[in-house]
């Protein structure tokens, strides 16, 4: 956590609006996931390709995610700018299929926006066992 009191407040509704993307996409909450994440959103995935806002969205309602563990998370502000750090687990059970795990890190980018933060842009990787 950053030592400024004030970066350490914003750091916390970073974290907050993170832990309600997170919440959203185990809910397949469309709605939260376009408050959320903004107009301008980026995903940079491990193959090279990226995609926007609207291919995010429609992939995570179509995935059968069924839990996500977030660990070793850490968040640098600067400014209108945060960029978390992390490593995830999800956790997928399509139906009739057995539960499948992905160990992720990421690095997500949020910009405050008339005073709410939105994920910018996303990075993920596949991590070893």
């Amino acid at each position: 956590m950053p030592a400024n009191p004030i970066e350490q407040t914003e750091a916390l509704r970073v974290l907050a609006v993170e832990d309600a993307y997170v919440a959203a996409e185990l809910a397949r909450d469309g709605a939260a996931l376009r408050r959320l994440v903004d107009d301008r959103f980026v995903f940079n995935a491990s193959d090279g390709t990226t995609s926007d806002k609207e291919a995010l969205i429609e992939g995570v309602l179509g995935m059968h995610m069924v839990g996500q563990t977030i660990s070793e998370r850490s968040v640098l502000v600067e400014d209108h700018v945060a960029l978390v750090f992390g490593t995830t687990e999800l956790r997928f059970a399509a139906p009739g299929e057995p539960e499948t795990h992905s160990r992720l890190r990421y690095t997500s980018t949020y910009i405050r926006r008339e005073g709410a933060w939105r994920l910018l842009a996303l990075q993920m990787q596949r991590r070893a066992p």
